[in-house]
């Protein structure tokens, strides 16, 4: 049976309907599940608390090597360690100690603390509480904050030092140096019986 122009026009419309109609639904359901798949603003919160409350991850005994060129380089100890959630920062408590070596393998010094931020990637630590700092010659430092850069090996901080450096005793506002003491920089002088003249020969 010949088909006419008018049922041709027909089809045609019929079909360009159906597809619209299909695209509406599909648009429709689109919209639908992805109202659905957007969490609500206390949503988030409640997920963020809970993200939260499963970290910081604990661990006792701890103790990290810090590895330069196929070179032990520093080791640290700490009873206790958090990390937090980006697994980027450890926050040492319940005694920390830091052993710095020479390129020998020699120890440079030894910084103790009863608290430390260490930032795992950078390797710089913030040592808190009843900080020590003793170097191989014996040379001691004492203070309530101290920071360790690792890429340099230096020790600074703001807070009071006081210093036990060649046989000599000084109480400073501020303390910047390398770990053994061979060139040590106090801010602000506050008391002491350093004199510059019996400076400590080079060891």
């Amino acid at each position: 049976m010949p088909v006419g122009p008018m049922s041709l026009s027909r089809n045609r419309w019929f079909i360009i309907l159906l597809f619209c109609g299909v695209g509406f639904a599909i648009v429709a359901l689109l919209s639908s599940f992805s109202l659905r798949s957007t969490p609500s603003g206390e949503e988030v919160r409640a997920s963020k608390r809970a993200t939260l409350a499963s970290f910081p991850i604990t661990s006792k005994g701890i103790r990290i090597r810090g590895w330069e060129k196929g070179v032990l380089r520093f080791l640290l100890e700490a009873e206790t360690m958090e990390l937090d959630k980006g697994g980027t920062m450890g926050k040492c408590t319940g005694g920390v100690k830091l052993w710095v070596f020479r390129d020998d393998g020699s120890v440079q010094a030894v910084l103790e603390s009863k608290e430390a931020f260490f930032n795992l990637h950078q390797r710089n630590i913030r040592l808190l509480e009843g900080v020590t700092v003793v170097s191989s010659s014996g040379d001691r430092l004492e203070t309530e904050e101290l920071f360790y850069f690792n890429e340099r090996k230096l020790i600074q901080t703001d807070s009071r030092v006081r210093a036990y450096v060649g046989g000599h005793f000084l109480e400073s506002e501020g303390f910047r140096s390398d770990v053994d003491f061979e060139n040590p920089e106090f801010f602000r002088v506050v008391q002491g019986t350093f004199r510059l003249e019996s400076a400590s020969p080079k060891r």
